[in-house]
């Protein structure tokens, strides 16, 4: 499919990919009781997170910005939404963890994100970082304890960053030109059919896909880690440029929200508690799996209003202005 615009191509994509992000939060508490759930959890974990953070990468390509930006847009609201996030865990369940040092749920993203864009001017200069990275990501199984301050997360995921940063989108236009779109599709059905084989015969771990989990944790040998995550990041590039194939590049009704997925990333994960205490169990009734499966759309469309920009903003402009 021609890439008609850039600006609105990105930002469709943005938006189907937070639409995801909403979805798979909210199914996970309901996947261990369906295979079907189960199947699509996996299928959108396989390329959900790493095209988003592909499309982070590509749009930091002015790393010469001040380190303050960073700070003020990414490590103060990850430690302050952390604070907030382990607070509310605190008055729900009265357990006591260290909020700074272990991201609560979602906010690894803003975590891992501050450490990409903060260091990035320093990873181009070393040579063959690309595929330096991946190898960090497979090797970065080996090793325990890798939730705290998103140590894990950050090496998995950082060879997409990279290669959205070091992505040309002229070369992506002349892809997009030579594809058939009838290949993406038959492709993307592949990738379904097999999440729907892992999902129904156990064989992976779904935590795997989340790149927080050392191969010891998940009880699987290094020779099986190592090959899953080695066919995962192939599987993800792939998955990631069929979907991409098949959204809109040109202005649609909805392209207007990809300005606003940091903010419905952030408030989404409180909504969605909000359903998971009103329906506490996926079950047979049709109107309650409809609202399961509608939400999303909901909450999505609701949170890409100004007023919660503006929220966001107003009680995080007094810290951030602390640093000058």
């Amino acid at each position: 499919m021609p890439i008609t615009n850039k600006r609105h191509f990105i930002d469709n994509i943005k938006v189907v990919l937070i639409f995801l992000v909403v979805f798979g939060h909210l199914i996970e508490r309901y996947i261990d009781t369906s295979d079907t759930l189960m199947a699509i959890y996996m299928f959108i974990y396989i390329f959900h997170m790493p095209l988003f953070i592909y499309i982070s990468g590509y749009l930091s390509k002015n790393v010469n910005k001040s380190k303050k930006i960073f700070l003020k847009d990414l490590l103060i609201p990850y430690i302050f939404l952390n604070i907030i996030w382990y607070a509310l865990a605190y008055l729900y369940t009265g357990e006591v963890n260290l909020p700074i040092i272990y991201p609560g749920w979602t906010l690894w993203f803003l975590l891992s994100l501050f450490f990409w864009r903060s260091s990035l001017k320093y990873l181009i200069k070393i040579k063959y970082i690309l595929p330096i990275s991946f190898i960090l990501g497979i090797l970065i199984g080996f090793i325990p304890n890798g939730s705290i301050l998103s140590f894990s997360r950050t090496i998995v995921f950082l060879p997409f960053f990279l290669l959205g940063y070091y992505t040309d989108i002229e070369k992506i236009k002349y892809i997009f030109n030579k594809v058939n779109i009838g290949i993406c599709i038959f492709g993307i059905l592949i990738f379904i059919i097999i999440s729907f084989f892992i999902a129904n015969k156990n064989i992976l771990d779904y935590r795997f896909l989340y790149g927080s989990h050392s191969y010891k944790e998940l009880g699987i040998s290094i020779y099986i880690g190592i090959i899953s995550r080695i066919l995962l990041y192939i599987s993800s590039i792939l998955l990631s440029l069929f979907i991409s194939y098949i959204i809109p590049t040109s202005k649609t009704f909805f392209t207007h929200i990809g300005k606003s997925t940091m903010y419905i990333y952030v408030f989404h994960t409180y909504i969605i508690l909000i359903i998971f205490y009103l329906i506490p169990s996926w079950n047979k009734s049709l109107l309650t799996n409809l609202i399961i499966i509608i939400s999303p759309l909901l909450v999505t469309y609701m949170l890409s209003y100004k007023f919660f920009e503006k929220t966001y903003n107003i009680v995080l402009n007094p810290i951030r202005k602390l640093i000058k």
